[in-house]
């Protein structure tokens, strides 16, 4: 990575490796400080709260903890964000990790309530949260989608994401917390207030993935969401962080792919990555032409390197 133009990397770790693998977690953590690299770490889809394929340990030993349903009250593959046993959960292996591994940056991967396929069955509706609406708004929550459950359901990321990000500055104040939220407009998954987010007061880095082949948008829009994310964190004194897509990149798209880089540059955000290293070879999710897409977008990594004076791009 650092011959190819990178100066930092995000480890993206599962409940597995946590659980299995951890040994393993703090060496990569080693070796990648080692070569000088800034090591970012993502809780990645932990309980199916953040992005990311891995299964989760959490929902298979806590039936009792995942979101409910309103309509069919069903269980989801998805922790409810406001019980305390998962947040237990997860800031325990957050603390454990972060005392015993010298890590810069803590990586919020897109945040988000379960994607149901119809508001009809937003989530969540638990007894717990059932509780918490009747405390807040001094009445029953409705089992029907409306402006206080939206506003429920924003304030409740808020509260989790401002609680997540005070976690880390507990155990280490200089580790850099990140919060990456998803752009498009997607009323099941929760459409944050980029201000709320970004004015966070243990918030450092206001990050969105502007994905444009995933979201079925065109390159421009993934422009203008990326120059948004740069003015937004600037208007609260943050730092700012754009992703590239490198996943089911279809061929013939790899150039245009990879020049979003200078043009990310060019707004003036602080750091760019790409998901993820190889451009997913070998996954299920891989690009057509990972080995062409990796290397057009680490060859604009090294020119953004040359041309800012420094020995990688982000």
């Amino acid at each position: 990575m650092r011959v190819n133009g990178c100066n930092s990397v995000l480890i993206a770790a599962s409940e597995e490796d946590f659980v299995y693998w951890y040994p393993n977690l703090l060496e990569n953590i080693r070796q990648a400080k080692e070569v000088g690299l800034k090591v970012v770490l993502n809780f990645w889809s932990f309980a199916g709260v953040f992005g990311g394929e891995p299964p989760s340990w959490y929902l298979h030993m806590h039936h009792d903890g995942r979101q409910i349903t309103a309509e069919s009250k069903e269980p989801v593959p998805a922790a409810c964000i406001n019980q305390s046993q998962f947040r237990d959960y997860l800031f325990e292996c957050m603390e454990r990790v972060l005392k015993e591994a010298d890590v810069d940056g803590v990586f919020i991967d897109e945040p988000h309530w379960f994607p149901v396929l119809d508001m009809s069955e937003f989530t969540c509706v638990c007894d717990y949260c059932q509780r918490k609406f009747e405390t807040e708004f001094g009445t029953p929550m409705p089992m029907t989608y409306n402006d206080q459950v939206k506003e429920f359901r924003e304030k409740s990321m808020d509260e989790f994401l401002r609680a997540m990000c005070a976690k880390v500055k507990s155990v280490r104040k200089d580790i850099e917390v990140g919060v990456c939220i998803i752009p498009a407009d997607i009323e099941a998954l929760g459409t944050p207030d980029w201000d709320r987010i970004a004015s966070m007061p243990d918030l450092d880095v206001f990050v969105t993935d502007p994905y444009y082949h995933a979201f079925g948008k065109d390159r421009k829009w993934a422009i203008d969401a990326a120059r948004r994310t740069v003015s937004t964190a600037k208007k609260y004194g943050k730092k700012s962080q754009l992703w590239i897509q490198m996943f089911r990149i279809v061929h013939g798209e790899e150039a245009a792919v990879a020049s979003l880089v200078p043009e990310y540059a060019k707004l003036g955000v602080d750091s760019i990555y790409g998901w993820c290293y190889l451009a997913n070879k070998g996954t299920v999710i891989a690009s057509d032409e990972p080995d062409l897409l990796w290397a057009l977008v680490v060859k604009e990594y090294a020119r953004l390197a040359h041309r800012v004076g420094v020995k990688g791009a982000r």
